[in-house]
């Protein structure tokens, strides 16, 4: 594989809330990957919610009860 063709990545400092820290080491160890993963998990997860919104799409929940939310956040 040449140099070009490997993936670039790139390091970023990212300060957090005790709490925050918290939450996201155990949502890591919960689902076994690492911090970084679980980051670029929820930033795919943006970028999808993103991409639907703009399509004009919903987001939608069920929960067990049968009851049904939409996803609306700010």
């Amino acid at each position: 594989m040449l140099k070009e063709e490997r993936r670039k990545t790139h390091r970023v400092n990212v300060n957090f809330s005790d709490d925050a820290y918290k939450t996201l080491k155990e949502i890591a160890s919960s689902r076994d990957k690492t911090i970084s993963e679980v980051l670029r998990d929820a930033i795919a997860l943006e970028r999808w919610y993103e991409s639907t919104k703009q399509e004009g799409g919903r987001v939608i929940v069920e929960l067990e009860d049968g009851r049904v939310r939409e996803v609306v956040r700010p």
